[in-house]
C-alpha cells in the first residue's frame, strides 16, 4: 500500500516505523530536516522535507496515487488542510489528527464537505474509554455496535456466583 505521513513527531515516527515494518511503501513528510533524515535513515522509507499542506509537495510526496495520506503534525490546521488537498489531489484516504476540543463539533461536517476519510482526536478517545470503563468498572472487555448505541460487556464470573450455569 503506498501511504504518505506527513508529520515525523513521536507519533509520526512511531506510525512510520510501523508501517515500514509491515511493508508498506512509505512517504514521510515533516518541515524538519532532522526528523526527516533520522527516520528515513533508520527506515526503508522515503523522506521529504517541507510543508505538507504544500500542492507542489504533496504531489512530490505521491499524493496522486496514494492509497492512504495520515497528517499528524502537531498543527490541527495543516492536518485538515493537508487533507483535504491530498484528496483533491486523488488520495484514496485521507485520517487527519485533530486535538482541538473546539474541532469536536465539527468533525463530521469537516468529514463530509472536505471529504476527509476520517478524523481522530487522540485524548477524546481515551476519554470515551476511560468512561465506559468507569460506567463498568468489573468488565473485563467492553464492545459497542450499531454506532455506540448497544455495548456488550465481558464479565468473568466466579463458580460460586448465582449466575454462574444460567443462560441468558
Amino acid at each position: 500500500m503506498k501511504i504518505v505521513i506527513v508529520g515525523a513527531g513521536s507519533v509520526g515516527a512511531a506510525v512510520c516505523r510501523q508501517l515500514a515494518v509491515e511493508g508498506h511503501d512509505i512517504t514521510l513528510v515533516d518541515s524538519s530536516s532532522e526528523a526527516v533524515a533520522e527516520i528515513s535513515n533508520s527506515c526503508d522509507v522515503v523522506g521529504i522535507e517541507g510543508n505538507g499542506a504544500n500542492i507542489g509537495l504533496l504531489r512530490k510526496a505521491g499524493a496522486e496515487k496514494a492509497d492512504l495520506l495520515i497528517a499528524i503534525t502537531s498543527e490541527d490546521e495543516i492536518n485538515i488542510l493537508c487533507c483535504a488537498a491530498a484528496k483533491k489531489l486523488g488520495t484514496k484516504n485521507t485520517v487527519a489528527r485533530v486535538r482541538n476540543p473546539e474541532y469536536s463539533e465539527l468533525m463530521s461536517l469537516m468529514q463530509g464537505d472536505m471529504n476527509l476519510s476520517l478524523t481522530i482526536n487522540p485524548e477524546l478517545s481515551v476519554a470515551k474509554e476511560i468512561y465506559k470503563m468507569l460506567r463498568f468498572p468489573s468488565a473485563t472487555k467492553i464492545d459497542s455496535f450499531c454506532r455506540g448505541r448497544v455495548e456488550m460487556a465481558e464479565f468473568v464470573v466466579s463458580a460460586d456466583s448465582p449466575i454462574c450455569g444460567i443462560s441468558l
